[in-house]
């Protein structure tokens, strides 16, 4: 059985125009989905649905839409009601270099609104949706940040930490429901993220090879950690004090800081 036939209709990507949202997007049109796209940049997620539409014949919804603005999780699912989801992927959120005392506390509340807030308003409403419904599917997009400190970005980790728990409990909760949760944890990837999180580019894995990572994962595996060495990474905790891989989490992260 096809994810199409599994799940639903259409899909909704949040995060949608650019990344591993972007990704995403492309390896669901890929699968015959038709798709929701959800950003702020509706320019941007009209060039990606307009190509889209053309290679895969198939119908896209394009929501313009910023997910940090309060009521902004029930305005999207009042905007989505009458079409027939059945896979969201929760991926919109970003990122914040440099050290927690010098950072702008109004990008702390937007970050907060984003990662924690909407996103968890977000996979409430459409788990009880997918439940009532008897299918469904969830993506939540975490980050191996989740699974230690992250000195360097220490908002963010906690955020990321929030989500991955939060996605593991959920998962167990509706354990025999027929709605499948996978939360994904990529290491660095080549995106926007560095630009928009204020630190400096560096390599990373493609967001192709991480979006394709967890929609094999989806139905198989409550947590997607894409890459041998970063599953090793996160399971660091396990072997090592934690004072310890928050010290190497540090001068990891260090590499990536604008200069102060």
């Amino acid at each position: 059985m096809g994810f199409k036939e599994k799940y639903g209709r259409y899909a909704l990507v949040t995060g949608a125009s650019a990344g591993i949202g972007e990704a995403f997007a492309r390896l669901l049109a890929k699968r015959g989905f038709d798709l929701i796209l959800v950003a702020r940049r509706e320019e941007k997620l009209d060039l990606i649905a307009e190509e889209l539409r053309r290679k895969h014949g198939i119908e896209i919804m394009v929501i313009p839409m910023d997910l940090t603005l309060e009521d902004s999780a029930d305005e999207l699912f009042r905007k989505v009601g009458e079409f027939d989801v059945g896979l969201l992927v929760n991926n919109a959120g970003f990122g914040y270099y440099g050290k927690f005392v010098k950072q702008a506390p109004e990008r702390f509340s937007d970050m907060i609104k984003l990662n924690i807030l909407t996103f968890t308003l977000l996979t409430r409403k459409f788990a009880d949706r997918f439940i009532k419904k008897g299918r469904g599917g969830i993506i939540l997009v975490s980050s191996l940040a989740a699974f230690q400190p992250t000195p360097g970005m220490a908002l963010y980790g906690a955020t990321k930490g929030f989500e991955l728990l939060l996605g593991e409990a959920l998962a167990e909760e509706i354990k025999g429901k027929n709605v499948d949760i996978t939360v994904l944890c990529p290491s660095a990837t080549l995106t926007e993220f560095q630009r928009v999180a204020g630190g400096v580019p560096h390599d990373g894995m493609t967001a192709e090879f991480v979006a394709d990572n967890a929609l094999n994962c989806l139905g198989r595996k409550r947590i997607a950690i894409p890459g041998l060495w970063n599953k090793i990474l996160g399971k660091a905790n396990r072997f090592l004090p934690r004072n310890v891989v928050t010290w190497i989490t540090a001068r990891a992260l260090g590499h990536y800081l604008p200069d102060e």
